[in-house]
């Protein structure tokens, strides 16, 4: 693996898709955290009902609830837009040039009753490090590409952006990451633990 803080020109590249990855949690993390959090809310429901008989109205734990959750989005979205904001604006993150080894290839088809269906063609893979990555690969990158062998990506660190992607010294068309641990993911995706 080899690792480059990224050049001047990158940078608004980088700070584009960041933002706007940014700006997608916070739509997306109160519902993903509402849900996560439920069972923990399920528990302090019934710790009150049964242990504390009542001490608290319903309402107020669910208030204490709906606010943490919102108390934990913003410090979310406050930590990447000023912390990792100005790394990025420093230009002090990496671009990151990867082996991979190939696990397995895959296809998904979505199919839709008002669309057309749709093929996509995946490949899993494991990292240098050990890290589980997933990317979605062109229909003829598909097709000569084996499983067992090896593929470099290029890419920024901070938020995935590919930026291109080599099997056997020929040029791959495009690929897309997508997320194989969902649970590890949605850790990392909550900038505030990275």
């Amino acid at each position: 693996m080899h690792r480059y803080l990224i050049s001047k020109g990158e940078i608004p590249f980088v700070m584009n898709k960041f933002n706007r990855s940014l700006w997608l949690s916070l739509l997306v993390f109160p519902f993903v955290l509402t849900i996560t959090f439920l069972p923990l809310y399920f528990i302090l429901f019934f710790i009150n009902m049964i242990v504390l008989e009542g001490y608290f109205e319903n309402q107020s734990i669910l208030t204490y609830y709906v606010i943490g959750i919102i108390a934990i989005v913003i410090i979310n979205f406050l930590y990447g837009k000023i912390i990792l904001g100005h790394k990025i604006k420093k230009g002090k993150i990496y671009k990151v040039q990867e082996m991979f080894f190939i696990k397995k290839k895959d296809t998904y088809t979505y199919t839709s009753e008002t669309v057309s269906n749709s093929e996509y063609f995946r490949l899993y893979l494991i990292g240098e490090d050990k890290e589980e990555k997933g990317i979605y690969i062109s229909k003829e990158d598909y097709e000569r590409i084996s499983e067992k062998t090896s593929i470099m990506l290029v890419y920024f660190e901070i938020v995935d952006i590919p930026i291109e992607g080599f099997y056997e010294d020929e040029k791959l068309d495009f690929f897309r990451f997508f997320v194989v641990k969902k649970m590890k993911h949605f850790v990392r995706q909550l900038t505030l633990w990275r």
